[in-house]
């Protein structure tokens, strides 16, 4: 697989001795799909996949137990599908969200039992105190910056600039956000701007 933004991809091919290995668009590595457009639509649609096929499998199996059993179900089981790794591919299209969130508004219908049209998903969000799963993405994603800042995550950070000087809206703990012209590389983990106000439209 060749990683390039490019419209027209370099026409090379990858040996392992004489076998000429295949070539791919995409590919797993550690439970990610990595795709050679730096683009997440293939390994969003894999995991809300997956998580949509567990959380049938739990509801055939725990649909007469108490709510109170249902929800550990989610949390422990289906929830962690939808957030695996995320801080490096927290999704920033409209789409891409609206795709995670309808796993987890089926899940909050499920504790309830309660698929009426009438029934507000967000009210049953808030009864359960379940906040938006783009909202723990961010917070994860925030985490690990934290950890790579203070050298408790491994990973290198010399490449972030920090402002020059002190002023009223910089201090020791701000950084100067990486420019851009691509959104996958504007909204990387190593953009510290990244966490938009308003989603950009798929």
């Amino acid at each position: 697989m060749s990683i390039t933004r490019q419209r027209s991809k370099p026409d090379s091919s990858y040996h392992i001795g004489a076998d000429m290995l295949a070539r791919v668009d995409s590919y797993p590595y550690l439970g990610v799909t990595i795709s050679s457009d730096l683009r997440w639509h293939n390994h969003i649609s894999y995991i809300t996949a997956k998580a949509s096929r567990t959380l049938c499998l739990v509801l055939h199996n725990v649909y007469n137990c108490p709510p109170g059993v249902k929800l550990l179900a989610y949390t422990s089981l289906i929830r962690p599908q939808l957030e695996y790794a995320s801080a490096a591919w927290d999704p920033y299209l409209i789409g891409h969200m609206q795709q995670l969130e309808k796993v987890q508004h089926r899940a909050a219908r499920f504790v309830f039992r309660d698929y009426k049209y009438t029934t507000s998903v967000t009210g049953l969000l808030e009864h359960l105190q379940w906040p938006l799963l783009s909202t723990r993405h961010t917070n994860s994603r925030l985490t690990l910056f934290y950890k790579a800042v203070h050298d408790q995550a491994g990973i290198p950070i010399h490449h972030l600039q920090r402002p020059q000087r002190n002023t009223r809206s910089a201090d020791d703990t701000t950084f100067i956000t990486l420019s851009a012209r691509k959104n996958p590389y504007l909204f990387c983990f190593f953009s510290t701007d990244n966490c938009p106000l308003e989603p950009t439209v798929s």
